[in-house]
């Protein structure tokens, strides 16, 4: 499962639409499909989608989402996610972005430390990979959880990621390629 933050504006929508799919061009697909070559990881094979459900109003793609300040709002996305997280049960979920831990720190108290994460730094020190992660109102399942960047922003945030003895884009590699692998052994038990 690959989570983003949200979807997009009601304009990039519409022309995605007219498009009949979404631009390769656009540095969040184009970068996200890089990576994923570079970690063998199909497409696919994922499920993607955002924490905030619905649309930007006009044009605007970037920053926090405007819903994120109605509590209301925000317990429906939250629950949302959690059915599903129910219904897909990945075994691994990457998080894009800093405010997605954030917000799923929310679902896990094993996730708790993200929930004040501003910066990578602070999830790095804390650590990016997360295994056997149980979510509270999910018993019995369980995932391994990763923090990566958001793929619009990779080129100016990945210099702020550390994983073990490896910094930049050799960590966030890395901590893919250690979470997809513990995923998959966990899978096949």
């Amino acid at each position: 499962m690959i989570l983003g933050h949200d979807f997009h504006s009601e304009v990039g929508y519409r022309e995605s639409l007219e498009r009949g799919f979404e631009s390769p061009t656009q540095p969040t697909w184009s970068n996200l499909i890089k990576l994923f070559e570079t970690a063998n990881i199909a497409p696919e094979e994922c499920f993607f989608t955002n924490v905030y459900m619905g649309l930007r109003a006009g044009t605007a793609t970037t920053g926090p989402f405007p819903g994120r300040s109605d509590k209301k709002f925000v317990a429906h996305c939250q629950q949302f996610l959690v059915n599903q997280i129910d219904t897909q049960r990945p075994s691994l979920i990457v998080t894009l972005g800093t405010y997605v831990p954030n917000f799923l720190s929310a679902l896990s108290t094993q996730l708790a430390d993200w929930s004040s994460s501003r910066s990578f730094r602070h999830i790095d020190l804390s650590g990016p990979v997360r295994n056997d992660v149980v979510f509270d109102e999910l018993p019995g399942y369980s995932a391994t959880v990763v923090a990566l960047t958001h793929p619009s922003l990779r080129g100016p945030n990945l210099r702020h990621r550390q994983y073990q003895d490896l910094r930049k884009e050799a960590a966030e590699l890395r901590m893919l390629n250690d979470a997809r692998d513990t995923a998959r052994k966990s899978k096949r038990a």
